[in-house]
């Protein structure tokens, strides 16, 4: 990532995650590993995430892959689940290690910036969990927990059967920060990652962002909200 400022963590309290787990179904091939600035989307958000904290893992999802990625890889520990056994994966693996906060980013969200999940992982000084939020609603996938109240609060929800993302977090401090919608543009078929290479943006309302998507969050500042109130958005 040419020209990036890094503003690493002490690994020793942060481990970051790039999530990979998804199936790429409607992009008909492994989305983690298009092509993307000389890179792979893969490639591209594990040195992003090194920007955050040394300590950086994949999340593979059920099966192993991605053992050649040049960082540990993270298979989920319950399958069939959905993002809430990848959430449960993570924060497990960070519990174990001892670290004290977690982050995860989804590997088709190229566009957001390194500046921007360190100053997630920063607001756990005030909260249990920090996600972005665009007006289309919270985006839980770029977000960063407290490892153990957050792993606490997964485990009871999968006992219960609660599998939205967004309920999983019941019971928990979580705090938002306002994002622009267009760095959010994730890449979830071939006609959003085309847009994404010739500059335009992804999907999710990357189409009329115009050219030039920013790099950075069109609004500052943390805005408390309940879990219920995200779990509307969802």
């Amino acid at each position: 990532m040419r020209g990036s400022k890094r503003t690493t963590l002490a690994a020793s309290k942060v481990r970051g995650f790039v999530v990979a787990g998804g199936q790429s179904s409607r992009m008909g091939q492994d989305k983690a590993r298009l092509p993307y600035h000389g890179a792979t989307l893969l490639e591209h958000a594990i040195a992003l995430s090194g920007q955050v904290t040394s300590d950086v893992r994949v999340l593979c999802g059920q099966t192993r892959r991605y053992e050649d990625a040049g960082v540990p890889v993270v298979q989920d520990a319950i399958c069939g689940v959905g993002p809430v056994g990848g959430l449960y994966s993570a924060l497990l693996s960070a519990s174990v290690d001892g670290r004290d906060r977690t982050f995860w980013l989804a590997v088709d969200l190229p566009l957001v910036p390194a500046s921007f999940v360190a100053g997630l992982v920063k607001g756990l000084d005030r909260a249990d969990v920090v996600m972005a939020r665009t007006h289309r609603g919270p985006e839980p996938l770029c977000a960063a927990f407290r490892t153990e109240p957050a792993l606490a609060a997964v485990r009871r929800a999968l006992i219960e059967g609660r599998l939205k993302l967004t309920s999983a977090l019941d019971g928990l401090l979580v705090h938002t920060i306002e994002a622009n919608a267009a760095t959010f543009a994730n890449v979830n078929t071939t006609t959003e990652y085309e847009r994404l290479c010739s500059g335009g943006g992804g999907g999710r309302g990357a189409a009329n962002a115009g050219p030039n998507v920013p790099d950075e969050f069109s609004k500052a500042g943390t805005v408390k909200i309940t879990p219920k109130a995200v779990a509307k958005k969802k």
